[in-house]
């Protein structure tokens, strides 16, 4: 039989307690919403150290605050090694965004209509930037 990794039962939850220590490590996985940023995976996981034992709660205390194994176990689930389909939390996201390599660019090659539009975009933003900070009579404003 293979070693037990996740934990989420309240059976696991007594398992888990037995097994670990003082600066084990555990993993919880959330869930993201991708509808605030669509471009991050929809499951991360954080790491959690064991940092001592609550005699109140009579759980293990992680990561020195009041969070306890047990609540990591109720909110969904604990691992004892890392979750080998995600990616940790702490780690940068995927790069949305960036300079391509010379020459690819746009993946295709542009027709004239597109180039002029694109010409014209700057253009537009050129004369945007020199319209900021003009007065209501349209002059710039002068602090010195």
């Amino acid at each position: 039989m293979a070693k037990q990794t996740f934990f989420q039962t309240e059976r696991d939850l007594k398992t888990l307690t037995k097994m670990l220590q003082v600066g084990d490590r555990v993993y919880s996985v959330h869930d993201i919403a991708t509808h605030m940023s669509p471009w991050e995976d929809r499951q991360l996981y954080s790491t959690h150290v064991i940092t001592g034992w609550s005699r109140i709660a009579r759980q293990w205390v992680v990561d020195g605050s009041s969070w306890t194994v047990a609540t990591l176990v109720h909110q969904g689930g604990v691992y004892t090694e890392p979750p080998a389909h995600l990616r940790n939390r702490a780690t940068p996201g995927p790069q949305v965004a960036g300079p391509l390599p010379a020459g690819q660019e746009f993946g295709r090659d542009l027709d004239h209509a597109e180039l002029a539009r694109l010409e014209g975009r700057v253009a537009a933003d050129r004369v945007q930037h020199r319209k900021d900070g003009r007065g209501l009579k349209g002059h710039r404003n002068k602090w010195f």
